[in-house]
Parts: C-alpha cells; sequence; structure tokens
C-alpha cells in the first residue's frame, strides 16, 4: 500500500525536469545490491536522519482551498533520498540556483525548491511527498522514481485544493 501511495499520491513532475527527460538505469543487478532499486519494484532510499547522509530535507506542504484560504500547513525535518548518483544529478542539474550556507561549522549547497503536486483523484489523504524523475530505466523499462521523499502529517486534499510544498534541500560539502 505504501508504494502505491507514492506512485500515486507522490506524482510530482518538476516541471525543469518534464522538458528533458533523461536516461537513468537500475544497478540493483550489481553484486553490492546499491543502486536505484533493492529490487524489481522497491526503490533504495537512505535516510537523511543516518550519520553518514550527505542530504537535509526541509519541507513545508500548504494547502489552501479554491478561494485561497488557508487549509493546512505540515512541515518535516526528514526525508529518503536515493543514495547513488541520480540524487546528485537531480539536485546539482534540475533544482534551480544553490546557495553556500554554514550550519553548526558544517558547510552545505543548499537549494529551494517550490512545487505544487498534480492531483487526479477527489479526494486524497496524502502524508508521502515526492521529487520525481521519469525516463527510461535498464531493466525496468520507462518509470518515475522518487529521488527525494518526505512524509507529513496526514492532509485531507480535494480536486480544488491548491497546494504548495517548498522544498529545502541541503547536501553537506566535502
Amino acid at each position: 500500500m505504501k508504494e502505491f501511495t507514492i506512485l500515486l499520491l507522490g506524482v510530482i513532475f518538476l516541471s525543469l525536469i518534464a522538458g528533458s527527460v533523461q536516461s537513468i538505469y537500475a544497478d540493483h543487478i550489481l553484486a553490492d545490491g546499491k543502486g536505484i532499486f533493492k529490487d524489481q519494484n522497491q526503490q533504495n532510499f537512505a535516510k537523511t536522519t543516518d550519520s553518514n547522509s550527505k542530504y537535509q530535507i526541509h519541507l513545508q506542504v500548504e494547502i489552501r482551498n479554491v478561494q485561497g484560504q488557508l487549509i493546512s500547513i505540515a512541515e518535516t525535518n526528514h526525508g529518503n533520498y536515493i543514495p547513488e548518483g541520480i540524487s546528485d544529478l537531480v539536485f546539482y542539474e534540475k533544482l534551480g540556483k544553490k546557495e553556500i550556507v554554514i550550519i553548526d561549522n558544517i558547510k552545505y549547497e543548499k537549494v529551494q525548491y517550490i512545487d505544487s503536486p498534480m492531483k487526479e483523484d477527489e479526494v486524497d489523504y496524502v502524508s508521502i511527498w515526492a521529487l520525481m524523475v521519469c525516463g527510461e530505466i535498464l531493466g525496468h523499462g520507462h518509470k518515475c522514481v522518487s529521488v527525494f521523499q518526505a512524509s507529513t502529517d496526514v492532509g485531507l486534499i480535494d480536486q480544488t485544493d491548491v497546494v504548495t510544498n517548498q522544498w529545502t534541500i541541503l547536501r553537506e560539502l566535502d
């Protein structure tokens, strides 16, 4: 059910990616098992809470009705990312201008990205949000994968509601 929710509710096409789909490949067939996928259907994620994580994610989700009235705001400071090169590719090439920040004596590259996920159903309960990339994946055909992902409190979203996700992603500099 979680995978279904991710695919159905987390379908967020980056406007920059929509015009420049690139081929990506799954190397889960390698002996070390590292890559985009754990197996034929499940993605391989690293958590931003891991001590060796190179990424930090902050997500703020704002839901407004069609008249612009605020319905809810949800936030999280934790998330997941694909530990292989595709996260770096999306971070550097698709998410816009970066700035250098220092937090607790650690130097990071910071990007802020705002998107509005597409709605297909009448009413949804959404708690998993994702930045997606789509392309041809060796051994999987044409697929969309969740490169960055975050979970918030569940929000009830009507078809006419406007959802705005503000992603702040930090990548630790070596």
